[in-house]
């Protein structure tokens, strides 16, 4: 299929950067962010805490709730089309009729392996007459045929948008391509891609995307994203205004937006660190991976030994959870919620 001309770009600043932040992003931020998106001609952005509405009731670091973030980019740019990220979690349900004047696009993230955990979150979407889309995150975990016929199940619960999710980010371009062709071949809905940055290559992905036929792209100011961080907006935009795509939009402008507001905000871009590219490598979920470094320090064995052990816990799992680790540690002799509190002090 030939690249999509009429490609969106969907701005995670907010969203995705929160995690490098603990968070902590200031409404009056959020705000300046998204009127210069705007201004900018971006005119779709995730606005939303990192791990999906709700976090700050979850009990999520977070200066502001998803009512004062929202309200903030929407009394800055009036026009800009919002989208939140929803987690498959009961208090997810209850929050959203408090939201629907804010948002536009409602994003799903689940399994690839867990697809039918999104049914419920895009009937509510469906009925709120939202945009509804499924975000498969932990393709790279499924082989691309797999991961097409998640994205086919997503389509049949009402999705209209299907996300490949790079979220170990372990895909090489061609990968990238296998899997958007593969879901794009499956499904009528719009296909979308979200990577990540693990191995430096969250720009060639998002652009080979795109050139398989993706509909959507998600990028962020300075690449700005859990760990690695996710593909550079500014980059993207250079590419597909090269290829004369995505005229509208202000390169200039955003590149200022990121200078004025974004690096003072985050000081240091996104880094790549050892642990996070163990986790990319064995196609293992957690954040932050810092944290693993002190596990394995506290069970005085490596990185990559204690990782191996974690993964044997996981019994197919995709995610390594608080669960996983406990058990690992518990195998070392080391107490989880001990560890916790020497931690704090």
């Amino acid at each position: 299929m030939p690249p999509s001309e009429q490609l969106q770009i969907l701005d995670v600043t907010v969203r995705d950067g929160g995690y490098l932040i603990n968070h902590n992003f200031p409404p009056d931020k959020v705000a300046a962010i998204a009127k210069g998106m705007f201004e900018a001609g971006v005119t779709h952005a995730e606005i939303s805490h990192g791990v999906g509405i709700g976090g700050k009731m979850m009990g999520f670091p977070a200066v502001a709730d998803d009512e004062e973030l929202l309200t903030a980019a929407k009394q800055a740019a009036p026009d800009l089309k919002i989208s939140i990220f929803i987690s498959p979690v009961e208090i997810s349900l209850p929050i959203l009729p408090g939201l629907l004047e804010y948002f536009d696009i409602g994003r799903v993230g689940v399994s690839v392996n867990q697809v039918g955990d999104a049914a419920k979150y895009i009937q509510k979407l469906k009925k709120y007459e939202k945009t509804a889309s499924v975000q498969l995150t932990r393709c790279h975990a499924l082989p691309p045929e797999e991961a097409a016929k998640a994205a086919k199940a997503a389509e049949e619960m009402g999705a209209d948008i299907v996300y490949v999710v790079d979220t170990f980010g372990s895909m090489l371009p061609e990968e990238t391509r296998s899997y958007v062709q593969a879901v794009r071949a499956e499904i009528k809905a719009k296909v979308g891609f979200h990577g990540h940055n693990t191995m430096g290559l969250a720009v060639p992905n998002s652009l080979a995307a795109w050139d398989a036929g993706a509909d959507w792209i998600d990028a962020s100011l300075l690449g700005v994203g859990r760990g690695s961080g996710n593909a550079k907006l500014e980059s993207i935009v250079f590419f597909l205004q090269s290829r004369g795509l995505m005229k509208d939009v202000n390169l200039e402008r955003l590149a200022g937006l990121s200078s004025a507001v974004v690096l003072p905000l985050f000081v240091h871009p996104p880094s790549a660190h050892y642990s996070e590219l163990l986790l990319g490598l064995e196609k293992l979920d957690f954040s932050p991976a810092s944290f693993l470094d002190l596990c394995a320090h506290a069970a005085g064995v490596s990185l990559e030994e204690f990782l191996m052990q974690a993964h044997h816990k996981m019994a197919g799992s995709l995610l390594l959870t608080e669960e996983h680790l406990k058990l690992t540690l518990a195998e070392y002799g080391v107490d989880y919620q001990k560890l916790l509190e020497v931690l704090k002090h």
